[in-house]
């Protein structure tokens, strides 16, 4: 099973850069199943506070820090529960009797 955390997108002050939302993805996958949660993070700030990191600065693995730290024990929650239900589905199509399609079209 392959899982990751990713950042696909943010929203920023066009004036400073001050990242003041930013969407995460944890997702799962076992061979054709894939099952992920989608979250919204807001964020406040000040360019002035130590460790802003301007925007063009920014790497995933910052902001994905952010997140992780904001999310404290929930993201143990969300990295189970995406596991689970990935790894029930791929288990449950290895035992299935049944298969869709016609003959016909081989």
């Amino acid at each position: 099973m392959t899982t990751g955390w990713t950042i696909p997108g943010m929203k920023h002050l066009t004036d400073d850069g001050l990242v003041v939302q930013a969407t995460y993805i944890f997702q799962a996958q076992e061979g054709n199943f894939i099952n992920r949660k989608v979250g919204d993070m807001t964020f406040t700030g000040s360019v002035d506070e130590p460790g802003y990191i301007p925007y063009e600065d920014l790497t995933q693995d910052d902001v994905l820090g952010w997140v992780f730290t904001r999310l404290g024990d929930e993201k143990a929650v969300i990295e189970a529960n995406v596991t689970l239900a990935t790894e029930t589905q791929y288990s449950a199509s290895l035992n299935n009797p049944y298969s869709n399609g016609v003959p016909w079209n081989n």
